[in-house]
């Protein structure tokens, strides 16, 4: 979601060295953007306080030495922040709130009713590049893993398929807590896929990490139709790979929710304990359908009420895909 700031940036500096610096764990979703020079070390956000803090200084004083003027801090934590103050970065744009205001030079708010990428998007306006402003989200894959797709896809039958609907039905974190409550059920997943492949044709492929694979597991036995299932068979640049040969993404909210956006397929992401006001796929190709109930969204208060038992997203039917998928389609 960061992506848009980054192509702003680069239409805004286009002869500027722009370097990102971010985790080992985050660092595949970027690597391979074209806006950025270099990826650097941050620090591990959950790794022990005191080895993150270690990782934090050790990583401000690399920083230091390459004199950077401009600092752009799409993240809420003060300990980001402090990088950027410690490597000496003269102007440094943040998100404002609690113990963040000595460490940012220009901040603007953190506004709970924008999506994430709009206050991100603020940071560069803050800078005076509103009339650069990007709006689309951007993975690139490599051309081996596109090439790597292609041929998977022509062995299993799947390339000249007239319709191609990828589903991801894992996804069970959310800001590093567990969050099984976002997961649609896998019954529901299934039948809309076999009334999609019965409408349009075509085939599906499950796409998921070794966690998920019992879960595609019961999505693939009950569907009627070609399945190409590549659960555990994916990392990030391949998963999008595959994403970007597709003709449609249907996912619970999750990273591979939004690198399907990014790699430009339409895209469908389910919502119940997390607020697709904030994280919904972003743009106008894509759609969102989210359960509306009384103690949701949650993952904003800390998580569901004891005895939850995931009501909200139990409440999105087969017929509000369908219809998501309809009015996206006209």
């Amino acid at each position: 979601m960061t992506t848009p700031l980054l192509a702003t940036l680069r239409a805004a500096y286009p002869d500027a060295r722009i370097d990102y610096a971010v985790g080992d764990w985050a660092r595949p979703a970027v690597i391979t953007n074209p806006d950025i020079d270099e990826v650097l070390p941050l620090f591990n956000p959950f790794a022990s306080t005191s080895r993150r803090l270690a990782q934090a200084i050790s990583s401000a004083l690399r920083l230091r030495w390459r004199r950077y003027d401009l600092a752009f801090i799409p993240d809420r934590r003060p300990l980001t922040m402090m990088v950027a103050y410690l490597a000496g970065v003269p102007r440094r744009f943040g998100i404002r709130g609690v113990g963040r205001a000595g460490l940012l030079t220009d901040s603007v708010a953190d506004e709970t009713r924008s999506h994430e990428v709009d206050i991100f998007l603020k940071l560069a306006e803050a800078a005076g590049l509103r009339q650069h402003i990007a709006r689309e989200m951007k993975y690139v894959p490599t051309q081996a893993s596109l090439e790597r797709a292609v041929r998977t896809l022509h062995a299993e039958g799947f390339e000249d398929l007239p319709f191609r609907v990828a589903l991801f039905p894992g996804g069970q974190s959310s800001s590093g807590r567990d969050f099984p409550h976002k997961r649609w059920p896998p019954a529901r997943y299934a039948l809309l896929a076999n009334r999609l492949i019965e409408k349009h044709g075509g085939g599906v492929i499950l796409l998921g990490g070794e966690a998920e694979r019992e879960l595609c597991f019961q999505i693939r036995e009950n569907i009627d139709h070609p399945v190409l299932d590549l659960t555990g068979r994916t990392d990030i640049d391949s998963m999008g790979a595959v994403m970007q040969l597709c003709d449609a993404v249907i996912s619970n909210d999750s990273g591979p929710m939004h690198l399907s956006v990014s790699v430009g397929t339409p895209t469908v992401g389910i919502f119940g304990p997390t607020s697709a006001r904030k994280t919904g796929p972003y743009g106008a190709r894509h759609r969102a359908v989210q359960a509306h109930i009384y103690c949701g969204p949650c993952a904003g208060i800390g998580g569901p009420m004891a005895g939850c038992g995931a009501a909200c997203i139990q409440r999105i039917t087969v017929q509000d895909l369908e219809m998501a998928l309809e009015t996206w389609a006209t």
